[in-house]
């Protein structure tokens, strides 16, 4: 087996102890993979991804940063530090990574719904409406998409409509004038 190898089955395992939260055996392994192989941007990824998990965030934004700094190109490694800023609440940080994100890759739905919703947080409802109606024009059966949009929708007073797009798209509702029938 060569040694590419054994680090991906190495990793796979580690993305297991990061699922099933066995934190500190995970960094463990992922620190000596790091100092062994320090230009992989996937353990420092992952270690971002661990350090967000457990509230760790400073160590997670080095991790993220240090794997932007090895593939600048790749917009998962944005998508993730945009997620531990949502996390945070740094609505400007999270906005600027995953507009980085379809800056890289304009097919990435989330990365829309993402914007969207932050829009919507700072009540900019004309921009998040572009970026609702962008990741619908994408995949027009995404049910994440349909789903927020009729939330959206119904948020904003155009109840109608989001009630009539949840029973079209989503299947959630049946209405009409006189009735209202949640399935």
């Amino acid at each position: 087996m060569s040694k590419e190898n054994i680090v991906s089955e190495k990793l796979k395992s580690i993305i297991n102890l990061i699922n099933k939260n066995d934190f500190i055996e995970a960094e463990t392994a992922l620190i000596k993979i790091v100092g062994e192989k320090d230009n992989d941007f996937y353990p420092h990824q992952l270690l971002g991804i661990l350090y967000s998990k457990t509230g760790e965030f400073e160590k997670a934004k080095k991790h993220f940063e240090n794997s932007i700094k090895i593939s600048p190109k790749n917009p998962g490694l944005y998508f993730d530090l945009g997620t531990m800023y949502q996390l945070l609440n740094d609505d400007q940080k999270t906005l600027d990574c995953f507009l980085k994100v379809i800056e890289l890759n304009p097919n990435i739905i989330d990365a829309y719904l993402n914007i969207a919703n932050i829009y919507d947080k700072q009540k900019k409802i004309v921009e998040a409406n572009k970026f609702f109606q962008k990741a619908l024009s994408l995949k027009k059966d995404y049910l994440p998409s349909n789903k927020a949009y009729s939330y959206f929708l119904i948020k904003h007073g155009e109840i109608t409509k989001g009630l009539s797009y949840q029973y079209k798209h989503l299947g959630i509702i049946q209405f009409n004038k006189e009735n209202l029938k949640i399935i």
